[in-house]
């Protein structure tokens, strides 16, 4: 099952610059939550054994890796697997990546005003 799901298109500015002009906290913030759902109902649509791909063009963290935290969190049938079990030989060989980070920043929800950063989803509510 593939989850290529809506985001924030941060990671997308280089190719469409004019998206920074319409880019908000806020924006990542709630993409965050339809995100989560989206993976969610991948995970209840997977065959036991089968592979759960998560997908972004966010470089947002809480677009990526706390989207996927949440999901190992809340489905504990999941496991998240490393790249070199995952894919084959010929591709892991041209492929660059990095493990991602464990903990983030979560921005206040009216960070254009308040200007404030939080450790949790929690502290931020």
């Amino acid at each position: 099952v593939l989850c290529d799901v809506p985001c924030g298109g941060d990671g997308t500015l280089r190719k469409s610059p004019l998206k920074l002009s319409r880019w908000s906290v806020a924006a990542g913030l709630g993409a965050h939550a339809l995100q989560l759902a989206i993976l969610l109902r991948g995970a209840a649509l997977l065959r036991p054994g089968g592979r759960l791909v998560y997908s972004t063009c966010a470089l947002d963290p809480l677009q990526d890796e706390a989207v996927v935290s949440a999901a190992l969190q809340q489905e504990p049938a999941l496991a998240l697997l490393d790249p070199a079990e995952a894919l084959p030989p010929e591709t892991l060989a041209s492929l660059r990546y990095s493990r991602g980070l464990s903990s983030w920043a979560v921005p206040h929800p009216d960070f254009e005003t308040e200007r404030a950063m939080y450790r949790s989803w929690e502290e931020a509510a």
